[in-house]
């Protein structure tokens, strides 16, 4: 999920509930970015509602990967 409020007690979550509060859009910024920080200009300026699109299609798509490939 991308905003994921279930990662308390998830092994494979990568931050727990209370990093994902403490860092909010943040973590938005940082998964658009795929951590690069010299992109942050660039994604500000992206439409809301594209750049939540393409976060909801890659949670999906990594779901589903994750389902095909039982991890």
């Amino acid at each position: 999920m991308v905003f994921d409020r279930g990662a308390e007690g998830n092994e494979t979550a990568i931050a727990s509930e209370s990093f994902a509060e403490k860092w909010s859009w943040f973590g938005v910024f940082y998964r658009l970015t795929n951590g690069d920080i010299s992109k942050l200009g660039t994604i500000t300026e992206l439409n809301l509602m594209e750049a939540l699109t393409w976060l909801t299609y890659e949670t999906d798509l990594e779901s589903q990967n994750k389902v095909k490939y039982g991890k």
